[in-house]
């Protein structure tokens, strides 16, 4: 694993003007302050990139680079593309593909790769025509339904999307020969962030569960470190336990507009079975707390209330 922190004083200026949603007036220091990056190869020509939280996949190819997502920040986008310099000296960034819509993870195409084809999902294009972030450029290339081939610059690898998860068109990216998948706030090592935000849990568990029909037995995620099948199993059987005790603490009369009732019988009914689980004290009354909020509001818009599709994913003949 490499350090990337040395690049600090070498990097170009940040442009001022890529606020993303940023209203406040002034500078925003956060968002220019340096992200150190590691990064380290995986298989084949794949490698993953990471600021310590967040997580992204680059390849190389026979001119160029496919890298996937920006990071969060202007001066992050920048420290990413540092990294893929350093690793691949005088290759371009030729093709970015979006996993979904979020800024923290597709904000900033703009300081990251401004001249390179960008692709995504047609649901997450909708979002980001929408939305008008500054930094967040809209992708030239979109795809639609669940699946996509994609043959860029050498490098083979199928885009999925299994249906709502997180956000909106948020895919997965599968490399067969490899036996590789990658996909951003989904699937992670221990408990979920926080209040879960913008997750679609009806056809959460259910939606992820399809992706063990593809033959992989690495697991990149958006965040934290490298996992397996088994790690993922794991992931989907905490969802599946704090989706049930959630029924169970509105049937129990649990106070569920406090957080810290919800907290402490969360503590009560999953420490036993999951409580060694990373960032379980930190995030498990939340966790809890957004699946009490999901049974007693019904769900959210119209990605929240999609009937979650439980046949196997059907993967298509490469052309």
């Amino acid at each position: 694993m490499t350090d990337d922190s040395t690049l600090a004083d070498d990097a170009a200026p940040v442009s001022p003007c890529h606020r993303g949603i940023f209203t406040i007036a002034g500078v925003i220091p956060s968002q220019l302050q340096w992200r150190d990056m590691t990064y380290e190869p995986l298989r084949g020509k794949i490698w993953t990139v990471s600021e310590g939280i967040n997580r992204s996949i680059f390849i190389e190819g026979k001119t160029g680079v496919i890298a996937f997502d920006t990071f969060g920040s202007p001066m992050g986008a920048i420290a990413y593309r540092s990294a893929i310099d350093r690793v691949l000296p005088g290759k371009p960034v030729h093709t970015l593909v979006y996993t979904h819509d979020h800024l923290d993870h597709t904000g900033y195409a703009a300081d990251f790769a401004p001249d390179a084809r960008i692709v995504a999902h047609e649901l997450t294009q909708n979002v980001i025509v929408a939305r008008q972030s500054d930094g967040q450029l809209p992708a030239t290339e979109t795809w639609s339904g669940e699946t996509a081939w994609c043959e860029i610059d050498g490098v083979r690898f199928l885009l999925v999307y299994p249906g709502p998860t997180h956000g909106d068109g948020n895919c997965a990216a599968w490399f067969p020969d490899l036996k590789l998948l990658f996909m951003v706030d989904t699937i992670i090592p221990g408990v979920g962030y926080t209040f879960l935000p913008d997750w679609h849990l009806a056809s959460y568990i259910p939606t992820l569960t399809r992706l063990l029909a593809l033959e992989w037995d690495v697991f990149v995620p958006g965040h934290f470190w490298l996992t397996d099948r088994d790690g993922f199993a794991e992931n989907v059987r905490w969802y599946e336990a704090v989706a049930e005790t959630a029924q169970e603490a509105i049937a129990d009369g649990v106070d569920v507009d406090s957080l810290h009732e919800v907290t402490r019988y969360a503590h009560e009914r999953l420490a036993a079975d999951h409580g060694a689980l990373f960032r379980f004290n930190e995030y498990a009354g939340m966790n809890l707390l957004r699946y009490v909020y999901e049974f007693v509001h019904g769900g959210w818009g119209v990605e929240g209330n999609t009937p979650a599709c439980h046949a196997p994913l059907e993967v298509p003949h490469a052309h």
